[in-house]
């Protein structure tokens, strides 16, 4: 049995503002371990003095702090030292936020140059105020129209979970690259939604990827539920909910509704006493409520997915930029992922990569190792087909080399939650699950592809 000063994951996440699947992703990634794993139910538990580093975590997250930076600067016991490293992270910030603002001085100037005053800006110099529209009003999507209906044994207000607008329309966003219209498979467009008392979940899969997505609730309802959603209303109502600061999600027999959520009544449970705020049910404004059909399929039981695959052989951590611009410069459907015992990780496209020394490299031991490639080695080649260098990688465990189709692969890191990716690689021709994580989580399992026959014999 645990010490009973320790805190449970869950407990521990409430505490320091991070969700508990995070927790376990910054656990994975060698950042901020539990202080005792149960070795028969794998509970994991945090010691209270955990809290203040759990709490420092989230805020260098924020600022999105690569890991190898947040890393160093947890493990730096100097408080001078620690912060020049966070200067040093505000200058990087400070010197991209003014490549943007020149960015976008030249894009004004360039759109000027190019259509004048029929760009929308005044002889004044002001541009001329544009109507968006919002889909608040006369939509002509049934799924967002409210339908009286019973509520009678449905969860109460106080079971309602509140989420912040945009971050839930992100996380449809997300999860909805794992969806795809099939006539034979209607599940395979809807995305589960699943509220556990203590953060909301988001899954979907379209049978080469499975994408799941947690989201740390503004508040949690007390009530256990879940409910498959189809995909298109979702995608539908996340204009409404990108504009709407904090929402309301409640479960229906044949819907789950979004609401305003406010907290200008009190309403006090006599028997609980709790005293939360809670939404107000009194007659509201069109604009301020809008519904998604429940689909009457099951969704497929994904975590007995996940509990099935084989363990972990190795592990990557890298700077999610650096792999996309990997693989937007791959002239190739296809691209090749390669580690080596070394730790340097590289992309190729496929039928171009042979085996070579990385230049990083040593002799190959067969032992898992942890280093972190140079960046200075790991400059990009110039030339089409040759192999990227991933700067600032971290490898631990065996050399491994996996295709993926980049339809498959980049939808999965594109969406990707933080600056860096994990990918937990088994073998070449089993899935890799790829996890990012900030306060929230997103897992995506994402289906390898085979070699080109020539591929195999030139290895």
């Amino acid at each position: 049995m645990p010490d009973t000063e320790l805190i449970t994951i869950g407990a521990f996440a409430r505490a320091c503002g991070l969700s508990a699947s995070a927790l376990r992703f910054y656990a994975d990634a060698g950042i901020l371990a539990p202080a005792v794993v149960d070795g028969v139910t794998g509970y994991r538990y945090y010691a209270p003095e955990q809290s203040a580093p759990a709490r420092l975590l989230r805020h260098l997250r924020a600022m999105d702090m690569p890991l190898p930076a947040v890393t160093a600067l947890l493990a730096e016991p100097d408080p001078a030292r620690a912060l020049v490293l966070l200067d040093a992270h505000l200058a990087d910030l400070d010197r991209h936020q003014g490549e943007v603002r020149a960015a976008a001085a030249a894009a004004l100037g360039a759109l000027l140059a190019t259509h004048g005053s029929a760009s929308g800006v005044g002889g004044s110099g002001h541009r001329d105020q544009v109507s968006v529209p919002t889909g608040d009003r006369g939509s002509a999507r049934s799924p967002l129209v409210r339908n009286p209906e019973s509520e009678r044994g449905l969860p109460g207000t106080r079971d309602d979970v509140w989420v912040r607008g945009p971050v839930l329309a992100a996380a449809i966003d997300q999860v909805a690259t794992a969806t795809v219209a099939d006539p034979d498979l209607a599940v395979l467009d809807t995305m589960l939604f699943e509220s556990d008392g203590h953060q909301l979940i988001l899954t979907a899969t379209d049978r080469y990827r499975l994408a799941t997505r947690t989201v740390r609730p503004t508040r949690a309802g007390a009530a256990v539920w879940n409910a498959t959603v189809a995909a298109d209303d979702l995608r539908a109502a996340a204009s409404w909910l990108r504009r709407r600061h904090v929402v309301a999600i409640r479960p229906h027999r044949d819907s789950i509704e979004f609401r305003m959520a406010t907290t200008d009544s009190v309403d006090r449970d006599r028997t609980g006493g709790g005293g939360e705020p809670t939404t107000r049910h009194a007659a509201q404004p069109d604009g301020t409520r809008c519904r998604c059909r429940r689909s009457t399929h099951d969704f497929p039981d994904y975590r007995a997915m996940l509990a099935a695959l084989a363990p972990v052989r190795t592990r990557v951590v890298l700077t999610r930029t650096a792999l996309l611009d990997a693989m937007e410069h791959a002239d190739s459907p296809t691209v090749v992922l390669h580690t080596t015992d070394s730790g340097s990780v590289s992309v190729t496209v496929a039928g171009s990569w042979t085996a070579h020394a990385s230049p990083t490299g040593s002799a190959s031991t067969g032992d898992p190792v942890e280093q972190k490639s140079s960046s200075a080695a790991a400059a990009a080649c110039a030339e089409p087909g040759a192999a990227r260098h991933i700067p600032q990688a971290t490898v631990t465990g065996p050399a491994m080399t996996i295709h993926f189709a980049v339809t498959t692969l980049y939808p999965a890191v594109a969406t990707a939650v933080g600056p860096d990716v994990m990918l937990d690689l088994i073998a070449p021709d089993q899935p890799v699950l790829i996890r990012s994580a900030d306060d929230g989580d997103l897992s995506t399992l994402a289906m390898p592809c085979r070699p080109e026959p020539t591929e195999e014999t030139s290895r």
